[in-house]
């Protein structure tokens, strides 16, 4: 005779409750229930087949045991970086971040966040416009992203339904002004959250100072993230759902629960080699394989053909091309645009190159510089520690702006047709010097295994504005060469 459902049902409930260890087996189901040895088999299927299914667990393929997702996730740590909108504004969008970390059933407006002592953090609305908090919410999946905002406020319902010229979201959104006022806090801190409760959504957080964590640390939790998800790929292929896509890589990797060595999910979706979302895929979206593949070096885009110029490296390119720039001063322009906030790619191209016209030997080649450059500017981003680069910045900003004054000084030439070959040698050699002053203490400001000691600071500040005194000079007299 068949089993009853509620007979398997009290069953599986009795084997949760009782697990200590989070962990039993489908047969330790059997052995509570009262089935006939003939019956044995089909009904030892069927089980599994419901445990498969049922959401309060994960099954260890290799060891064919369940594991309770809520014991599994009680106590585990795990890292959210704020962004600049949210210290901006004092405050924490709940958005993706805990929803990997609790029960599907929990909305993110149903998050309790306690500080240390207990406290649970208050919420406020708050009003964006919408595409800048995409990034904020994007593990929820797209289809459930709309469906949150609309949940949230139903004035969202016509802005996202076309029904409106509006661009302005309305969402509830946790108060960290004072939290945020008394750790000054800044971009590169981060919060450390304590899981209390997975089934009811409870998590107690804390601060975590930028200066603890290191981005070798968290650029190997990010490939190591990346490289759980893609057996969670192999193993499910397209069918779960984005947040449990990553539940199931934290149980594939527990060693990624790191406390401050993690990084947070928003550096892993802005940061993977690896994975990226896949916005195509018949049901919904789904984290999926990158095309290119995770490794250091650069490959020539598909269909484009081998360049008649040079393009092994972006130094040799940049030699090949007549750029102004080196390779250390671009990365240091990149830097720069990571300090100030302006994640603009234009930006920092128009500020480097401006309006050069660089003497590329043919449109390969071209098309290869522009992807050396969206490929090292997409890197740094993306692994960028603002409180670790903070005191080596400011002097890169020094730096910067004297280098700025050089491009503009070969640019006006270049408007007279006026070549640096026809100027005073004693002149240009004297500015060469300052250059590659500058280009070996680039290089030293922005190696992330170079801490700037305070005392070496003001010495270094004062190295720089005598020679940035020095170009100013040669400036006014190869001007004053200019005009006899």
């Amino acid at each position: 005779m068949k089993l009853d459902s509620k007979a398997v049902d009290a069953a599986v409930n009795a084997a949760i409750a009782e697990a200590a260890d989070g962990g039993f087996t489908a047969a330790a189901i059997l052995a509570r229930l009262d089935i006939e040895p003939a019956n044995l088999k089909a009904e030892e299927i069927r089980i599994e087949r419901e445990l498969d299914a049922d959401e309060r667990l994960f099954r260890d393929a290799d060891k064919d045991i369940y594991f309770v997702r809520s014991k599994f996730f009680a106590g585990r740590e795990f890292v959210i970086t704020p962004g600049e909108i949210e210290i901006e504004n004092n405050i924490l969008f709940p958005g993706h971040r805990f929803c990997v970390f609790c029960g599907n059933e929990v909305f993110p407006s149903e998050i309790t966040l306690r500080d240390e002592e207990g406290g649970k953090l208050r919420t406020r609305q708050f009003t964006h416009e919408v595409t800048a908090l995409m990034p904020y919410h994007i593990f929820l999946g797209s289809e459930q992203i709309f469906d949150y905002f609309i949940a949230e406020n139903q004035e969202n319902a016509a802005l996202l339904k076309g029904k409106t010229s509006r661009r302005d979201v309305i969402l509830n959104v946790f108060d960290l002004k004072n939290f945020f006022n008394e750790h000054n806090f800044t971009p590169g801190d981060a919060l450390l959250i304590k899981i209390k409760d997975w089934d009811e959504g409870i998590f107690t957080f804390s601060y975590l100072s930028g200066s603890e964590r290191r981005s070798s640390k968290i650029k190997e939790w990010i490939d190591d993230l990346g490289r759980a998800v893609e057996m969670v790929i192999d193993r499910f292929e397209d069918y779960l759902e984005i947040p449990d896509q990553l539940r199931w890589a934290f149980f594939m990797d527990a060693e990624l629960f790191a406390g401050k060595n993690s990084a947070s999910l928003d550096e892993f979706y802005a940061g993977s080699n690896r994975i990226e979302i896949n916005f195509e895929s018949a049901a919904h979206t789904v984290l999926a394989r990158k095309i290119s593949a995770p490794d250091e070096d650069f490959g020539i885009p598909d269909n484009i053909g081998i360049s008649r110029g040079k393009i092994n490296s972006l130094e040799e390119l940049l030699t090949d091309v007549n750029s102004p720039l080196k390779a250390v001063e671009i990365d240091s322009y990149i830097l720069s645009g990571c300090y100030q906030g302006n994640p603009d790619f234009d930006s920092f191209f128009r500020r480097c190159f401006g309006m050069n016209k660089l003497s590329f030997a043919d449109d390969a080649q071209e098309v290869i510089f522009l992807n050396y450059l969206e490929d090292r500017w997409e890197t740094i981003f993306a692994r960028y520690n603002r409180h670790q680069d903070k005191p080596k910045a400011e002097l890169r900003e020094q730096i910067l702006d004297i280098i700025d004054e050089r491009l503009e000084f070969f640019e006006n030439l270049r408007s007279m047709n006026i070549a640096p070959e026809q100027l005073p040698e004693k002149n240009i050699r004297k500015m060469a010097e300052v250059s590659v002053y500058f280009t070996e203490l680039l290089e030293v400001l922005n190696s992330e295994s170079h801490t700037l000691q305070e005392e070496d600071e003001e010495e270094i500040a004062g190295a720089v504005e005598r020679m940035g005194e020095i170009q100013a000079n040669e400036i006014a007299e190869i001007h004053k060469y200019l005009k006899m």
